[in-house]
């Protein structure tokens, strides 16, 4: 596509093709009676009278048209012009064609003065009653104040949608009060942190002693620690981040800084508690906890439907259950709530499933939940019992729960898998939707995995503290096979090699780690996809197999990997020759490329982590995605398309959770730094068959090596321990 300098242009929106918050495409009339096309980044409606800044571009499917960056009304209109707007216009009510001649003919270019300052005029001169030329003067002034705001915020970044939002609630006020406080932003609009905020207040000449600034920079710091996962910051370490951040100039910053924390404290914006030392929190965050804390110091209450002879029960039921698993199973029903735990081959699903079969013998209803759609149907098809995610069973619709503690969830026994994945509001809001006089909780996971996304280390705390009834199953079942027993030895810190062939072609364990060369490393990866995992070892290069990479950029990160392999995949298995993608820019998609859902979608019905394939892609940009065997379609230009991203090779974050016949797990020594072994075990535990450790020696065997207590700063580690000394 080649494009030329940046100019502007002006008309009336004849025609659109597609419209929406973020992206608007279609032909605009000028003044001149020609037609051009146009599309880009604003929001249009027919019969708008518009002023379009951006390029002429050449576009290789769709021609010569205008590439739009920036759209403002235009208001600065000949008489014909104005007649047409005020004519078409869908806001102005009770003016046609007729009317709007006679105001265009009377006033012309003077009407933005007369329709402010004498719409009584204006209604004479239209032959309409006062309250209409009133009605006018409102979507004038709205449209006069809206292009102020565009022109104001376009150095924001802000999109179309977004400057409407702002303009529909502070009206005029918008522009002065941004002057004053640019800092509201980061309450107004999703995604504007303060960092962004910031760099663009300094520009216009904010004083960094701005008290909103200071007060905004403190609350980034708590928030920034709560995306790391923790969930409170020592008192003095948030003053030295924040020092850090705001760059005062001035020798007494950290006491001025100090004296806004005490304000935010005093007026319970943060929260402080003298645990061990003195630490400040977001106020949600420490009641999630103290609530939390409160609920699991009753675990070890009587299982509401304990039975009498437990051990006979489980001698029918479970007679293949071991001394660990008997006991998990044990706790599971003679228990409020209770935990088991433990590596990959220890037997959590098989006491999972002697647990159901128990409660069924017994005319008890389960229900069986995980954090999320791939880790409910992996348990689902190991159980053999439905499973639902935790947000479904809690009846999120996108915005409110359904259930809670006036409609708890219905059951006996609730099973909750992979709670390793469960950060501490979620698991609040979970148990604010149990009632333990009629439910009994059994928690279930593997401590050895890594955190949660969100604040908190639920099951870490809970292993720690032992402050409910846990069992941790440590003995490898004999069954788990040469796959999970060479997972597990990961975290021993020990790296076994390439596994002996058994039945067909396809081993369970390889390592491949002759390379040191980012480079190399990527160029054996493609010949893999390009020779080996579909010829010689069977596998769907697309549904079968799953790329694993500890971080996004470089050479071996996500963001390279699946441009690489979609160019690859595209031209293998369809024969199309993907063309290059610009620097900075997102690649496009096509037919058979794997995706992955970026953020829960509630309309579309598409939860964060959701895989899916690609069907068809629409002139527009719009996709039709398979996921799981549904059919979900996407518009162009819309918002949603933002969410949707390759998933060739993923996070290894992101997978938690789910399973693949093969993984193949990308260490290189330049992922060092965030590299330890339950990282790496995290990893090779995705694999259902086969795992392929492709990387250099150094790097793999120092992964394994490299033992990482994720401490995270956590309530619930002082409240349980508390709990549990008392």
């Amino acid at each position: 596509m080649t494009t030329s300098q940046r100019s502007s242009i002006r008309g009336v929106v004849e025609a659109v093709f597609y419209s929406g918050p973020t992206f608007s495409a279609g032909r605009l009339l000028r003044a001149d009676g020609s037609s051009v096309k146009f599309a880009g980044k604003v929001f249009v409606r027919e019969s708008d009278a518009v002023r379009l800044e951006g390029r002429w571009v050449d576009h290789p499917k769709y021609g010569r048209q205008f590439e739009a960056e920036f759209m403002g009304h235009d208001l600065e209109m000949d008489p014909d012009g104005l007649a047409n707007f005020l004519a078409n216009h869908p806001d102005v009510k009770g003016i046609g064609p007729v009317k709007a001649r006679l105001i265009a003919d009377e006033f012309g270019r003077g009407f933005d003065g007369a329709i402010r300052t004498r719409p009584e005029a204006v209604a004479t001169a239209a032959k309409v009653p006062v309250e209409t030329a009133l009605e006018l003067q409102r979507v004038w002034v709205a449209n006069s104040d809206f292009n102020a705001a565009m022109a104001y915020l376009s150095a924001f970044g802000l999109t179309h949608h977004q400057v409407t939002t702002l303009v529909g609630k502070f009206g005029s006020q918008v522009v002065p009060m941004l002057e004053s406080d640019p800092y509201v932003l980061m309450r107004e609009i999703s995604g504007f942190g303060f960092k962004r905020v910031d760099k663009i207040a300094r520009k216009m000449g904010t004083p960094k002693d701005l008290p909103s600034r200071i007060r905004a920079g403190i609350h980034y710091c708590v928030l920034a620690a709560m995306d790391d996962g923790d969930c409170w910051v020592e008192y003095e370490d948030l003053l030295d981040r924040a020092n850090t951040l705001l760059v005062m100039d001035t020798l007494d910053s950290r006491e001025v800084i100090e004296g806004h924390l005490e304000s935010l404290i005093a007026e319970q914006k943060l929260v402080s508690q003298p645990f061990e030392r003195l630490v400040v929190a977001d106020p949600e965050i420490h009641r999630m906890e103290r609530e939390l804390a409160e609920v699991l110091r009753g675990a070890h209450d009587r299982n509401p439907h304990a039975v009498a002879d437990l051990n006979g029960l489980l001698d029918a039921e479970g007679p293949e259950l071991n001394q660990e698993q008997r006991e998990a199973v044990s706790n599971a029903l003679s228990y409020s709530i209770s935990l088991m735990t433990g590596g990959a081959g220890s037997g959590k699903t098989y006491a999972v499933s002697t647990i159901a079969s128990i409660a069924e013998q017994l005319e008890l209803s389960v229900v069986l939940g995980a954090p999320t759609g791939k880790a409910a149907k992996r348990l689902e098809q190991v159980v053999g019992h439905e499973s639902s995610t935790i947000h479904r069973l809690l009846g999120f619709n996108g915005n409110t729960y359904s259930r809670d503690a006036l409609n708890p969830i219905e059951a006996d026994i609730l099973v909750v898998d992979e709670v390793s994945m469960v950060d501490v509001p979620l698991a609040w809001r979970l148990f604010q939707a149990v009632d333990l006089k009629r439910t009994a909780v059994v928690l279930v996971g593997d401590h050895n995995q890594l955190p949660p996304v969100g604040p908190g280390n639920l099951l870490r705390d809970l292993v720690k503290s032992r402050a409910i009834p846990t069992t941790v199953l440590t003995k490898i079942i004999r069954q788990a096979g040469v796959l999970k027993e060479n997972s597990t030895a990961i975290l021993s810190g020990e790296v076994r090699p390439t596994s002996e062939a058994k039945n067909g072609a396809r081993r369970p364990w390889y390592v491949i780690d002759k390379f040191t060369d980012a480079g190399d490393i990527r160029r054996m990866l493609l010949l893999l996809f390009e020779e080996v995992l579909q010829e010689r070892l069977g596998y769907d290069l697309v549904r079968d197999l799953q790329v694993l990479t500890p971080t996004h950029k470089g050479p071996l990160g996500t963001v390279e990997l699946n441009i690489e392999l979609q160019r690859l995949l595209q031209r293998k298995l369809f024969g199309f020759d993907v063309p290059d993608v610009e620097a900075g820019h997102r690649p496009r998609f096509y037919a058979g490329d794997k995706v992955i859902q970026s953020k829960n979608d509630y309309e579309l019905g598409v939860m964060n982590g959701s895989m899916g394939v690609v069907l068809g892609v629409e002139s527009s940009g719009g996709l039709t995605i398979d996921f799981d065997g549904r059919a979900v379609e996407i518009e162009g230009g819309s918002d949603a398309l933002g969410n949707i991203q390759l998933a060739h090779a993923t996070s290894i974050h992101k997978q938690q959770g789910s399973e693949f016949p093969c993984a193949v797990v990308i260490v290189h020594k330049s992922h060092s730094f965030m590299h330890h072994r339950n990282l790496l075990y995290t990893a090779v535990t995705r694999a259902k068959d086969s795992v392929i450790l492709l990387g250099d020696r150094w790097g793999i065997e120092n992964c394994a090596a490299k033992r990482q207590v994720d401490r995270r700063n956590t309530f619930l580690s002082f409240l349980l321990h508390a709990g549990a000394r008392s």
